[in-house]
């Protein structure tokens, strides 16, 4: 019996030697955690540890001659539904018809064949990353693509603290993951009768890293610069979109003042996939309402802009209004490309009130007469572009109707979505009604992509 104690006594030590040696450990790794994300918010602060912009020496040319007029080039990007473990093994070219003078037409006319270059443009917005994780290894896929169209100033600095691991970790900390990356640049453009015009295109890459918990920031959106002014009467805005809508904003005034200085008329091309839909929904509705009240815009600390041509091009956009004006007149320019497979483009839910800005255009829907032709098409073109068959399942469209159905009925509001039980509400359910491995495929560019090829509005 003593035996028995004795060895009964030993066990005991030793776990309490390993809970010890378990907690000891437990702290060295949050410490360490804590340490890391402290001595990365210090390298922020002073613009240190992050990757450069790549500068115009370091982009490969087709050729010396900036290209102008009508013309196709062969662009160079990564795909979200092409086989590989590596952002270079996701590699596609895809041919990309560009037209200067598509930015001196009224914006309010839909453009497929600006649709199509604002969907490349907007899916090299994720390639963009890549070289900012490691640039030794990644091609600066957006600023060779636009330099090849004739962009002669480009600028993706957003991208530099918002491309790492660690620092979407450190978002996530400091809550700062309203932010958002996204590519400026400019050219000059001219019609046929000599008329010039400066082009400023703003590309916004969407969800990426910690900005997911973005999307579920429905009330409380942070301002403090010459946005600010305008953020305070769009109280009926998604505010994740609307933070990052004003991030931008701030940088393209910037841009449009250097513009009008230089005495130029200017257009603006915003475009975005998924979140960054969103965004350039917001912006184009924020730059709409300052054309439409050039008064507001000078008290905001914003250029009248009286003359500047908005296009405005979004894909997979959720919604991103309460505002009962959200298809007012005013907001023609801008419209927005969804699969109804596409389980994005449902939320926020429209019986929560929401909708978006502009006109919606729908993708074939299984239910539209010659929807298999149009399917076999599409399929085509995606293997044509990716190398791969299509794997994204347009059935999901029958359920859809019947999973907003539910969820409404057990996420009523959109207050109810904002706690950690109306997250996990969600999530269940859609992974209850939908396969969670095929959920989003209908939601990546690359149907997106083949979808735009084969379609012609």
């Amino acid at each position: 019996m003593a035996e028995h104690h004795t060895a009964l006594a030993a066990v005991r030590a030793g776990l309490r030697r390993l809970t010890l040696v378990a907690l000891l450990m437990l702290a060295v790794g949050v410490s360490a955690f804590a340490f890391m994300l402290m001595y990365r918010h210090v390298q922020e602060t002073r613009g240190e540890g992050a990757i450069d912009s790549p500068s115009a020496l370091e982009t490969v040319y087709a050729d010396n001659v900036p290209a102008s007029g009508r013309f196709t080039k062969q662009i160079a990007l990564t795909c979200f539904g092409a086989t590989g473990t590596t952002d270079r093994d996701t590699e596609v070219t895809s041919d990309l018809l560009w037209d200067d003078s598509w930015f001196f037409n009224d914006p309010a006319q839909y453009n497929h064949e600006l649709a199509r270059a604002a969907l490349t443009l907007s899916t090299l917005a994720y390639s963009e990353s890549a070289y900012y994780q490691d640039a030794d290894n990644n091609l600066p896929y957006m600023e060779n693509a636009l330099h090849e169209l004739g962009f002669f100033e480009v600028s993706t600095e957003s991208y530099r603290y918002r491309s790492q691991v660690v620092d979407e970790l450190l978002d996530v900390v400091t809550q700062q993951s309203d932010g958002i990356a996204y590519t400026l640049a400019r050219k000059q453009v001219m019609d046929g009768d000599d008329n010039e015009r400066e082009l400023i295109a703003v590309a916004i890459r969407g969800s990426y890293g910690s900005e997911w918990l973005s999307n579920f920031n429905l009330t409380d959106a942070q301002a403090s610069s010459a946005a600010a002014s305008l953020a305070a009467e769009r109280e009926d805005d998604h505010s994740g979109y609307l933070a990052a809508a004003m991030e931008i904003a701030d940088e393209l005034e910037l841009w449009r003042r250097e513009a009008y200085a230089r005495g130029h008329k200017v257009s603006i091309l915003l475009c975005g996939h998924s979140r960054g839909g969103a965004a350039a929904g917001v912006l184009a509705a924020m730059l709409d309402d300052q054309q439409e009240s050039a008064s507001g815009a000078a008290a905001a600390g914003f250029s009248a802009g009286e003359g500047d041509n908005i296009y405005a091009y979004t894909f997979a956009s959720p919604r991103t209004t309460v505002s009962a004006s959200n298809s007012a007149l005013r907001y023609a320019n801008i419209f927005n490309i969804l699969n109804p497979a596409d389980p994005v483009t449902k939320l926020p839910l429209e019986t929560w009130g929401y909708q978006r800005y502009g006109v919606d255009i729908w993708l074939p829907s299984v239910d539209e007469e010659g929807f298999e032709e149009r399917h076999t098409a599409m399929r085509s073109a995606f293997t044509k572009l990716t190398g791969d068959k299509s794997t994204y399942d347009p059935q999901v469209e029958t359920v859809m109707d019947d999973l907003v159905e539910e969820l409404g009925r057990s996420i009523p509001t959109a207050d109810a979505l904002m706690t950690p039980v109306g997250v996990a509400t969600l999530a269940g359910t859609c992974a209850l009604w939908l396969d969670p491995t095929t959920l989003l495929l209908g939601h990546y560019p690359s149907v997106y992509m083949a979808w735009m090829q084969t379609v012609d509005w």
